[in-house]
C-alpha cells in the first residue's frame, strides 16, 4: 500500500509540474498593430455623450498590390472607411477628413491608447494574470470571450491607486493586430466602444 501511495504522489507531482509548464507555454503576449497584410477588419462603433448614443462603422482593408517597392518589397494598398449619420447642423470641416472628428474622439485612442499597447508586450496573456505597470495602471485578465467568431482574452485596466475604478477594457486575440473589442470609461461609465463584426484574410 505504501508503494501505491508513493506512486500516486509521484504521478500527482509530475502532473502538477506539467500543468505549470503548460501554463507557461500557452501564455501569450500581444503587440498591437502587427498586421499580416491581406486582411479586412470591420468594426461597429458606439459612442455615448450626454446620454446620447451615436453609431458608426469603421473598415480597414489591407490588400497586396501587384507592385513592388524599389528594393523589391511587397506593396500593400490600404483603405479606410468610416460610415455614420450626421444632422445638417453637424456637417462641418471635420466631416471632410474622417467622421470620427465630428464625434470628438480620435479613432486610435478608442481602439487602444498607444501607451497601453506597450503594457501588453510586457505581460503574459492568460486568465488570472494581473500586473501593475509602474504606477500607470493595473491590468487584469479576467476570462475569455468570443466576438465575430474569434476568441480573445478579456483584459481590464484600472487606476493604479483606485483599483475599483476602470479605465478601459479590451478583448484581445493575440493573432490579430487590433482588439476584438475596446471599451473606454470615465468614472466607471462607458464613454465609447468599438467591436469587431467581421474579419477575413484574402
Amino acid at each position: 500500500m505504501r508503494g501505491t501511495g508513493k506512486k500516486f504522489i509521484i504521478v500527482l507531482l509530475v502532473g502538477l509540474f506539467l500543468f505549470g509548464i503548460g501554463q507557461v507555454v500557452w501564455a501569450e503576449k500581444w503587440e498591437p498593430y502587427q498586421f499580416k497584410g491581406n486582411e479586412y477588419f470591420e468594426y461597429k462603433i458606439l459612442l455615448e455623450e450626454d446620454k446620447e448614443k451615436e453609431e458608426a462603422t469603421y473598415i480597414l482593408d489591407i490588400k497586396e498590390s501587384s507592385e513592388k517597392s524599389a528594393s523589391g518589397e511587397e506593396v500593400f494598398e490600404v483603405s479606410y472607411t468610416t460610415k455614420g449619420t450626421l444632422t445638417k447642423d453637424e456637417l462641418g470641416p471635420e466631416t471632410a477628413f474622417g467622421l470620427m472628428g465630428s464625434y470628438g474622439i480620435s479613432l486610435n485612442m478608442l481602439v487602444i491608447n498607444p501607451a497601453y499597447g506597450f503594457f501588453f508586450s510586457q505581460m503574459d496573456l492568460k486568465v488570472g494574470e494581473k500586473m501593475n505597470f509602474f504606477g500607470a495602471g493595473i491590468i487584469k485578465v479576467i476570462g475569455k470571450e468570443k466576438i465575430a467568431g474569434r476568441e480573445g482574452f478579456v483584459c481590464q485596466l484600472f487606476e493604479a491607486d483606485e483599483e475599483e475604478k476602470m479605465i478601459a477594457e479590451w478583448v484581445i486575440d493575440p493573432d490579430l493586430a487590433l482588439p476584438l473589442r475596446s471599451k473606454i470609461f470615465d468614472d466607471n461609465e462607458l464613454q465609447g466602444q468599438i467591436e469587431l463584426v467581421k474579419y477575413m484574410q484574402y
